[in-house]
């Protein structure tokens, strides 16, 4: 038999009732979306007090860029309201920087009622050792990269052309140079949490260490794209150096 249809005022009140989270299972996706929620607000707000205050101070921080270039240069506007865009670009790069611990923190404890204990002990470390490796390679790449690095692009012809630069151009260069050098320090990371879960071992690594080789010096060779020998050699050192050390700390731990 057809069921009887509803009234308009029935339909509305088993539409309500129908709505209303009950089952446990309703309640636990209630409370996973309420903790998203703060953890994303938490997030947003740690990355714009940074971004914003970075913002403020972006006509020192690219000062600050600047003293990597050659004694003499100098730089200008190519277009109006250049300067404004690359304090928007220095605000949202220092914003996701210094922010990052707090980001990565706030995704694994979300993560984490999903975890295993085992999972928890290996990625609990990664997570606060990737800002501080990631630092690292960007203070490493602004202190021993750029000033060899910018030494040779700009001053290639200097008795040709006036050592005179696009901000715009300059602050893109050294931004993508220490990011590009922030993202190969965390080679660790990748190393360590691919051990712990038994997916490689230190004797494959070590198994194929010309390879490694060859490819830190190609890694280098496209974050450096300049011919200088010696730019490149240090960067691809350092790469190494993390490499080998890592293996070793592998080893020591895990005795494979």
């Amino acid at each position: 038999m057809p069921e009887p249809k509803l009234n308009r005022e029935d339909y509305l009140k088993q539409q309500s009732t129908s709505l209303v989270p009950d089952s446990p299972n309703a309640l636990e996706l209630v409370d996973h979306l309420s903790e998203l929620r703060m953890r994303v607000i938490a997030i947003f707000f740690s990355f714009t007090s940074v971004a914003l205050m970075a913002f403020f101070y972006s006509t020192k921080i690219i000062a600050f860029f600047e003293l990597s270039a050659p004694a003499g240069s100098s730089f200008f506007q190519l277009k109006p309201g250049e300067l404004f865009t690359v304090s928007l670009k220095i605000a949202v790069f220092m914003g996701f920087c210094i922010s990052l611990p707090v980001i990565l923190h706030q995704i694994f404890a979300f993560m984490k009622p999903g975890l295993k204990d085992h999972e928890i002990k290996i990625l609990a470390p990664m997570v606060y050792l990737t800002p501080v490796l990631f630092w690292t390679g960007m203070i490493f790449a602004y202190v021993f990269i750029m000033p060899s690095l910018l030494d040779f692009l700009l001053g290639f012809g200097s008795g040709v052309v006036e050592p005179s630069y696009g901000i715009e151009h300059f602050v893109n260069l050294e931004l993508s140079i220490i990011t590009a050098a922030g993202i190969c320090f965390l080679i660790p990371v990748f190393i360590l949490t691919l051990g712990y879960m038994n997916l490689i071992s230190s004797s494959n690594l070590l198994a194929i260490w010309r390879y490694v080789v060859i490819g830190a010096f190609i890694i280098s060779a496209i974050i450096t794209p300049t011919p200088d020998p010696f730019t490149m050699t240090m960067l691809a050192s350092a790469l190494l150096l993390l490499y080998f050390v890592t293996v070793l700390i592998l080893r020591l731990s895990k005795n494979d």
